[in-house]
């Protein structure tokens, strides 16, 4: 099937940024709903080990488009 300019989709250009922050925000409501100590720690390490995925965004500006 073919679209219109219009009617095409966009494109999401984070899709890897925004897994991350969708597993991230997944594992802090899990953090936040747990009550057993052990269970927090492993969460924050998962937190801490899918906060190193996330890429940074440069700030220089002379990246593709």
């Amino acid at each position: 099937m073919a679209y219109g300019r219009r009617d095409k989709p966009e494109k999401n250009k984070s899709g890897r940024a925004g897994f991350v922050d969708a597993r991230l925000e997944e594992l802090r409501r899990r953090w936040e709903a747990t009550t057993d100590e052990r269970v927090k720690a492993e969460v924050s390490e998962q937190i801490r080990e899918w906060q190193s995925f996330k890429p940074e965004r440069s700030s220089s500006g002379g990246g593709r488009r």
